[in-house]
């Protein structure tokens, strides 16, 4: 029987991109990948955290504890330097108070007058927990929000981020470009180095 390893989220784009990260650094080959989307009856965790990283491992730790199936889960968000780094750790949650991705954006430069875009980072902390082990890893881009939507692929704040050194948004690249160069990827990247760096398969 193989092992399993459980994606700690439902949401679909993350999910698509927690598998694209899985094969592209050649991880948990042998396991059967499983999203909360596979479970019956789960309650969502309290994502009470002040950082980026303790919610991820919030939710991880949540998921394991649940399942006792190892777990990797995330937490990601965007910072406005100028707003001292809102809105961090409440994106999602200030996403849905204000009925969705452009409602934020139209509230962050209903602040700043005549700006076309702002200062911003994308953060994901990526938490991987199992019965012996509870690990973190950050990522991290600079770029710039821009106050309207460009492009069609990707999710979430996609279609607002223009990375530094870029002119597209992440929604009009291609995929595997920004797959390849978010904040995500970078998490990822660290994880397999780590891996790597154990000479173990993290067999659970």
């Amino acid at each position: 029987m193989k092992n399993k390893l459980l994606l700690g989220t439902s949401n679909a784009g993350k999910i698509k991109e927690f598998y694209f990260y899985l094969n592209h650094f050649n991880l948990f080959r042998n396991f059967h990948i499983l999203s909360v989307n596979d479970l019956d009856n789960y309650k969502e965790p309290n994502e009470n955290g002040i950082s980026f990283e303790e919610n991820a491992e919030i939710k991880s730790n949540h998921f394991f504890n649940l399942t006792k199936i190892p777990t990797i889960s995330d937490d990601s968000g965007f910072v406005i330097k100028d707003l001292n780094n809102y809105p961090g750790v409440k994106t999602a949650r200030t996403t849905k108070n204000l009925g969705g991705e452009q409602k934020v954006i139209d509230h962050i430069f209903s602040l700043f007058k005549d700006k076309k875009k702002l200062n911003a980072s994308f953060y994901c902390a990526l938490s991987f927990v199992n019965k012996e082990k509870r690990l973190i890893f950050k990522g991290k881009i600079d770029g710039f929000i821009i106050p309207q939507r460009r492009g069609n692929y990707g999710f979430g704040f996609d279609p607002y981020f223009i990375p530094i050194n870029e002119k597209e948004t992440y929604s009009e690249m291609i995929k595997d470009k920004k797959l390849i160069s978010s904040h995500r990827f970078k998490a990822f990247n660290i994880l397999a180095n780590q891996i790597q760096l154990d000479n173990q398969s993290f067999d659970c």
